[in-house]
């Protein structure tokens, strides 16, 4: 929500059925909690717009610098409204000129079904002198006028902006500036905030053996990656081939797809089980790259070399096999990756 200081937003559901469950309290809290109740000599200004009623409290109503100053804003609402309250968190966030170093926020259900709502600020002043609690701004929305009967002005966001609060921080007393100091605690170490050379040495050495460590796990996992895509692409294959075996031998119109599917196959298999990076070359070249490597037998060229051929003479030469040579064909593949897959060493 947009604010004279930064701050988020929580929503405040004031209605039966905008918060869920049961009536209840609910406490939100960071850093020191503030007091449960405000001094008697609070500032409090009320600001009303409709049925929301925003009243502001500050106290002391006369700090003195380094003194921890307390501002609660209280939200009553009936049921059937909901309320985009400022919220701000402790830590560097600031309300105007003052640092935010606490905050709770607690809601409660009212008899009449409407709910009240306190969040509660510690600050901490910037410096002495004349200082305000800038305006808080809140957006409201009537539920109950959302109805066939409500208007669009209705239905907007209303604008609720509380008074700003003026402040004026006393310095700290002369008493306490001057006072007397407390005694040294006595001599530090010559060597204090000095790094030992053997922790040094440990440092470094534990570095090094991490970085060594990582490299060789890092090799490891690799080489367990690669070996379990050559098995993988063993189950692909025979799986694809199976479901190819299961559709029958192609007629003379479906031949085409059916050899180019065969084909396909084998090389991803081949691509997959010895890394071979070569989707997009021909046949021939294809050929040179695969049978180039070393764990393939001179038969096993020769088998892979039939087979694509007699995958092209259909693909390009219109050749038309009959059932069983088709057959035969995927027969020969299936053979061909069942002697090439990755085998447990023994």
């Amino acid at each position: 929500m947009r604010t004279v200081t930064t701050r988020a937003l929580v929503v405040l559901g004031l209605g039966v059925g905008l918060f869920g469950g049961c009536g209840g309290e609910e406490t939100q809290s960071t850093s020191e909690p503030a007091p449960i109740e405000p001094a008697k000599d609070a500032i409090a200004k009320t600001t009303e717009n409709g049925p929301v009623k925003a009243t502001v409290r500050v106290w002391p109503a006369k700090p003195t610098l380094g003194e921890s100053i307390y501002v609660r804003l209280e939200i009553e609402a009936p049921a059937g409204i909901s309320i985009d309250a400022p919220f701000q968190e402790a830590g560097d966030q600031r309300l105007g000129r003052f640092r935010v170093v606490g905050f709770t926020r607690d809601t409660e259900r009212q008899p009449s079904g409407g709910q009240l709502q306190q969040q509660t600020y510690t600050l901490e002043a910037p410096s002495s002198g004349r200082q305000r609690i800038p305006p808080l701004r809140l957006e409201m929305i009537d539920a109950r006028a959302q109805g066939a009967a409500g208007s669009a002005d209705t239905r907007k966001p209303q604008e609720l902006l509380t008074d700003e609060v003026p402040l004026e921080i006393a310095p700290v007393p002369a008493e306490r500036a001057t006072a007397e100091l407390k005694p040294a605690m006595g001599e530090l170490p010559a060597d204090v905030g000095g790094t030992s050379w053997t922790l040094v040495a440990g440092i470094a050495g534990a570095v090094l053996m991490l970085g060594s460590g990582s490299i060789l796990a890092f090799r490891a996992y690799r080489a367990r990656r690669r070996i379990e895509q050559q098995r993988s692409a063993y189950e692909e294959a025979v799986a694809e081939l199976r479901a190819l075996h299961d559709k029958g031998a192609p007629d003379a119109d479906t031949a085409d797809g059916w050899f180019v599917r065969l084909s396909g196959i084998v090389r991803t298999y081949l691509e997959h089980r010895y890394e071979i990076r070569a989707p997009e070359l021909t046949t021939e070249e294809f050929l040179l790259v695969a049978t180039a490597r070393p764990e393939l037998t001179e038969e096993h060229r020769g088998l892979l070399t039939q087979f694509l051929e007699r995958c092209d003479r259909v693909k390009f030469a219109g050749y038309r096999p009959d059932t069983e040579e088709s057959l035969a064909t995927l027969s020969a593949a299936r053979g061909f990756v069942e002697d090439t897959r990755l085998r447990e060493a023994a």
